[in-house]
């Protein structure tokens, strides 16, 4: 008997929220970011599945279950090889039939 709750791919997960981001930037970052993001994202720019956190609830009101949602985080590398300019968070739901999404913008 097969998972009726399949889990997003990993690469899956991270092709949606690139497509999702490269779309909806213009709307949410400053232009700053955005040209930072351009110029540097080449050579320092990452997008990594992380461990789904348990406190989206204080970001999105809502509580989730962490094991029903991929989280994926695009940003920018520093020489550690550490994230430490994220630009997006994403929220992705593993239910292929009803994706839901949602999004913590660099503020």
């Amino acid at each position: 008997m097969t998972d009726s709750k399949q889990k997003l791919n990993p690469d899956t997960a991270i092709d949606i929220a690139y497509d999702i981001f490269l779309e909806m930037a213009p709307e949410n970052l400053d232009p700053a970011d955005i040209l930072l993001f351009n110029l540097q994202f080449e050579q320092n720019g990452a997008v990594e599945l992380v461990e789904t956190a348990d406190d989206w609830d204080q970001e999105i009101g809502v509580l989730i279950d962490p094991q029903e949602y991929a989280e994926v985080w695009i940003g920018l590398v520093n020489e550690q090889d550490q994230m430490d300019d994220i630009f997006a968070k994403f929220l992705i739901s593993h239910r292929e039939e009803e994706r839901e999404y949602h999004i913590i913008w660099k503020k």
